[in-house]
């Protein structure tokens, strides 16, 4: 008789467990929807507003935390833009900015008076966990989306979590929590088929110990600021890089440095021969995929370097001097303008490199705003032989001039000529 009580018993904790899990997700909604608000993007001229993201109350009741790409026009612009909330229940106020993290595109900003209960910061649950994530997609209100904990991105320099979720264009800035309602990540951005990405909690926990310290005192030059952060992050990275142990890939006679760091993906992207070519090549090219937003037009961060050889027994060396001299030539992948960089200085010099002959190029132009940080271009192509070509191209945007100029002579010291 005991046993079947039992029995029953157990029976009855499995029907209605998946009630209680339906219970508390329609629990954390009403608990955490007065904590998450629209974060506006105002034109001072027409009232307008110009974009739109998500936020919430985190540290303190005043204090709110979003994404910078959602406030980058009103930190680049503040004489043409302002900041607002969005409450659930219609209602507006003024934003002040106070800092930010431009490199895990993260912003805290603050309110003139009380915007509900700080929701707490955690650790990401183990892989496989459920997540929610809030926020106000396409400006149609209040919303909560589950998903699925994929795990820390491994090739990602800054650590992005990835979501199983569909994240939408105005939910960036807003709360991911676990099921006990704790903060673990904060949505930045979405590849679509629901495949989205998280800022780790971590990285604003570290914003808000930098406010805590400073007794909420605002930024005070917010260039000098972003400057700061990003050429430290730039020398991290490249000394990182630096201090990998480099594997080697063959391209025609050369080994050379194949991926510098589990950030970077190499392709080959050479062309399929044909019996009537002219001549043969061979090209790979290497590039990160994290650039730092800057602002709608402008990022920075990118590395990218490739390898071409080219060979030929029909062409006379005249020719495959000409043909050479029309592939050699590197453009840098940026969208900066005059109002953003100074000109390109070059130098240009000769020298040994694997104890064959090379002409070395390099370049540089400075950021305007944000000081200390530079765009490098570099370039080395073989001369002195009749019918044998190889060119090597680097470059990098928003670095630290003196570690990159570092980082191409260790690459070129590896330069290896096998025949």
């Amino acid at each position: 008789m005991l046993r079947k009580q039992l029995f029953f018993i157990l029976m009855l904790l499995i029907v209605y467990t998946p009630s209680w899990a339906e219970f508390n997700t329609a629990s954390m909604y009403s608990n955490v929807e007065k904590s998450v608000y629209q974060i506006r993007v105002m034109n001072k001229q027409t009232g307008k507003k110009s974009s739109i993201g998500s936020g919430f109350v985190v540290i303190k009741d005043n204090i709110l935390a979003t994404n910078y790409h959602v406030v980058s026009e009103y930190i680049n612009d503040p004489d043409v833009y302002t900041l607002e909330f969005l409450s659930t229940e219609g209602k507006t106020g003024p934003l002040e900015l106070i800092d930010f993290d431009i490199v895990h595109d993260l912003a805290v900003v603050r309110a003139k008076q009380a915007m509900g209960t700080p929701l707490k910061i955690s650790y990401l649950p183990k892989k496989g966990a459920s997540l929610f994530s809030l926020g106000n997609p396409l400006d149609l209100g209040f919303t909560i989306i589950k998903g699925t904990n994929n795990g820390i991105l491994s090739k990602d320099e800054d650590g992005n979590i990835l979501f199983s979720g569909s994240l939408n264009p105005g939910m960036s800035g807003g709360p991911t929590l676990d099921e006990h309602g704790n903060i673990v990540g904060i949505n930045v951005a979405t590849s679509g088929n629901a495949i989205s990405f998280l800022v780790p909690a971590e990285y604003l926990s570290v914003v808000l110990d930098r406010l805590k310290e400073n007794s909420f005192s605002p930024v005070s030059d917010r260039f000098a600021h972003s400057s700061k952060q990003l050429r430290g992050n730039a020398k991290k990275i490249l000394n990182k890089m630096l201090n990998n142990k480099w594997g080697g890939t063959k391209i025609g006679s050369f080994i050379v440095p194949a991926e510098l760091d589990k950030s970077l993906r190499c392709w080959d992207a050479s062309r399929t021969p044909k019996k009537d070519d002219l001549f043969i090549s061979y090209f790979t090219r290497c590039s990160n995929e994290d650039n730092i937003y800057l602002s709608s037009r402008l990022d920075v961060g990118s590395i990218n370097y490739e390898y071409m050889w080219l060979e030929t027994e029909k062409l006379s060396p005249t020719r495959f001097y000409r043909r050479y001299e029309r592939v050699n030539s590197s453009v840098i992948g940026s969208h900066a303008t005059k109002r953003d960089v100074t000109n390109f200085s070059c130098h240009t010099d000769f020298t040994k490199i694997a104890d064959q002959d090379f002409k070395t190029t390099v370049c540089r132009r400075d950021y305007l705003k944000y000081k200390g940080l530079s765009d490098m271009l570099f370039t080395t192509a073989m001369v002195g032989k009749d019918n044998k070509g190889f060119i090597f191209n680097l470059d990098l945007t928003g670095t630290d001039a003196n570690t990159s100029i570092n980082l191409f002579k260790r690459m070129l010291e590896r330069f290896k000529w096998i025949k």
